[in-house]
């Protein structure tokens, strides 16, 4: 990654504290003078002062009514970038990274956010144009940075730019390279403290993870083996957009740009509505039930009902429900069956009622007439014994790391041709987020649905 930062004097002391400095020293070093506008502290928004924030029922901070008020959007420019970025050659071709990161930049530019702010990451940050930064996307990087430090950047990202209603969008490889293999178990304590420095109210961080065909010098994070990797590369690479701001606006931001296109998600701190949900008697229901609420007979229009009253069951006539959930409002993350199935948790009492089934709505419910045409996911449930008086259930969807962490995750990326789209201790960099934006002594669940299984009367 790439550079230090005008900071305040007190703050510039801590950060040279800091362990794990990345620095690659074998980049080249800048050729030619660059004139871009370097931001002046002035003009850096001040740091938010610490407001209440007041829960919705539904668990979500009040949203701001509006478009966001400023988008920032962060481009590193170092050495180790120049292989997304190659200098546009007589062949006239570009990598992903050049088709996405220039699309992207067009679509945030034309965004209905009150202000955008475009800056590329050298040594400190520098104020660009939308068309200035987009050139350096689609010409390649002119002058890359030697080196940069990825604790530095984020403390700058949320001292200088945290605000209610933005965001800031962090573009890089994050590749962290520590000064010695020692400091390598203190990676994500690194992260933790430059995030938290600030000390900044509802911190929320979303991350993004693509990958690119990279043309150009590799430098691996480790270099007690392999200094740089020449005409590289033969595999992928993973790059990455962090999104960083108040829960809210972290939000409203992934959804209305980067839940659009396909990628790998994780995300901390973000807080969602809960699913609208139902039952659904007329659905793949077994055995004898029916909904318990009071004039639930009158079925009316649009209605939602969350009690089963069970009028016989036992372990040769099981009781099978299904509950519709709309999940439209979730990022893809948590729309995606495969996450889904290992973290939708059943919490039941007096009784042994378990989740035998979760899956997404098809063709063929969609286009039903009855009320599973609603929802764009079922969780289906079996009950073989009953309690003697009404009982709560909770449909819980747990909040995990999703296993593409890991797999996108090396110790050692010395030999990243061999090893694949790989990132080097990509996990302790998210466990540093983590640490951050997780409150408590455990993570909050995305959602809880709760329910009600009783005896018919």
């Amino acid at each position: 990654m790439t550079s230090s930062f005008r900071l305040l004097p007190a703050l510039a002391l801590g950060l040279l504290l800091l362990p794990g400095c990345y620095s690659r020293k074998d980049i080249k070093e800048e050729a030619g003078a660059e004139t871009p506008t370097e931001v002046p502290s002035a003009e850096a928004p001040a740091a938010a002062a610490p407001q209440e924030t007041t829960a919705s029922p539904a668990g979500v901070s009040a949203a701001v009514a509006g478009p966001l008020a400023q988008v920032n959007v962060f481009l590193e420019v170092s050495g180790s970038m120049e292989g997304f970025m190659p200098k546009t050659g007589t062949s006239g071709t570009n990598t992903r990274f050049q088709q996405h990161v220039a699309q992207f930049l067009s679509e945030v530019n034309r965004s209905s956010a009150a202000r955008k702010n475009f800056l590329r990451i050298k040594e400190k940050p520098y104020r660009d144009s939308y068309q200035q930064l987009s050139q350096t996307v689609r010409g390649g990087i002119q002058q890359p940075a030697s080196s940069t430090d990825i604790p530095t950047v984020l403390d700058t990202l949320v001292a200088n730019y945290y605000a209610p209603n933005s965001v800031s969008v962090l573009i890089s490889d994050f590749i962290y390279s520590p000064k010695n293999a020692g400091a390598i178990p203190y990676i994500s304590t690194d992260i933790t403290d430059a995030l938290n420095r600030a000390q900044q109210p509802d911190l929320a961080v979303s991350v993004y993870g693509y990958t690119s065909d990279f043309r150009g010098t590799y430098y691996p994070a480790l270099t007690s083996s392999v200094k740089r990797i020449n005409s590289c590369c033969d595999t992928d690479i993973p790059y990455y957009f962090w999104v960083i701001g108040p829960a809210d606006a972290v939000r409203r931001f992934d959804n209305a740009l980067l839940e659009k296109q396909s990628a790998q998600q994780a995300h901390f701190g973000v807080k969602y509505p809960v699913p609208a949900s139902s039952l659904l008697s007329r659905f793949q229901n077994v055995g004898s039930w029916y909904y318990g609420e009071k004039d639930a007979s009158k079925r009316t229009a649009g209605a939602s009902y969350h009690t089963v009253a069970v009028s016989s069951v036992s372990a040769k006539e099981p009781v099978e429900f299904v509950v519709g959930l709309d999940l439209k409002q979730l990022p893809g993350l948590f729309r995606d069956v495969k996450y889904l199935k290992p973290n939708m948790k059943l919490q039941a009492q007096d009784t042994d009622a378990k989740i035998i089934d979760v899956f997404a709505a098809t063709d063929q419910t969609k286009n039903s007439s009855g009320a599973e045409n609603q929802y764009t996911h079922f969780v289906k449930v079996r009950v073989t014994k009953l309690g003697k008086a009404a009982r709560p259930l909770q449909l819980v969807l747990q909040n995990q790391r999703p296993a593409w962490v890991g797999q996108w995750t090396t110790k050692n990326d010395s030999n990243i041709n061999q090893a694949g789209a790989k990132t080097f201790a990509l996990s302790s960099l998210l466990d540093g987020v983590e640490a951050v934006t997780t409150a408590g002594p455990g993570k909050a669940p995305i959602f809880t649905i709760p329910l009600t299984l009783q005896p018919a009367d």
